[in-house]
């Protein structure tokens, strides 16, 4: 597996990874009406390639992506926890997870956080994926009702670690 900066070549790959990943995943934290909120309206679009956030992707010996990951060097007024930066989306391609692909996107991303003078992060990790980030060093700071889509509302939590 590799890590490297997505490209726009990338967008459709992104895309399936982040709907299968919702898909399959969603289910263990919230009920149908929030994953069919999180899943609708997702598309190619939604990703920007040249901002300025840190945006990797994981990929196979053979180039095929499986995961993805976003990060800030500066948090959004969002946040509760007083930190330098932001992880803003890792996904992995439900058929890859256990494999450390998240973990690998993760570390790269605290890296590229590090290197842009961050000392510390936060992210709102949704309800199936706090025990993840838990299980690497992150603390729980607040749980937040988050609008998945008009009306449609579902907990999420966020997090924070020293990087």
């Amino acid at each position: 597996m590799r890590v490297r900066p997505a490209t726009p070549g990338d967008a459709d790959a992104v895309l399936a990874v982040h709907e299968a990943a919702i898909a399959e995943r969603g289910p263990q934290g919230y009920d149908a009406a929030v994953v069919d909120a999180w899943h609708d309206g997702r598309s190619v679009d939604d990703y920007e390639f040249d901002g300025d956030d840190t945006f990797l992707v994981a990929t196979t010996d053979a180039g095929t992506v499986v995961g993805f990951g976003t990060a800030l060097p500066e948090c959004r007024d969002h946040l509760d926890a007083d930190v330098d930066a932001e992880v803003t989306a890792l996904y992995v391609d439900p058929g890859r997870a256990g494999e450390g692909v998240g973990t690998t996107v993760l570390e790269a991303l605290h890296g590229h956080l590090r290197t842009a003078g961050a000392a510390s992060a936060a992210c709102w990790a949704s309800a199936n994926a706090a025990g993840f980030y838990e299980r690497r060093g992150y603390e729980r700071v607040a749980t937040h009702r988050h609008e998945f889509a008009d009306g449609v509302t579902g907990d999420v939590v966020e997090m924070q670690t020293r990087l």
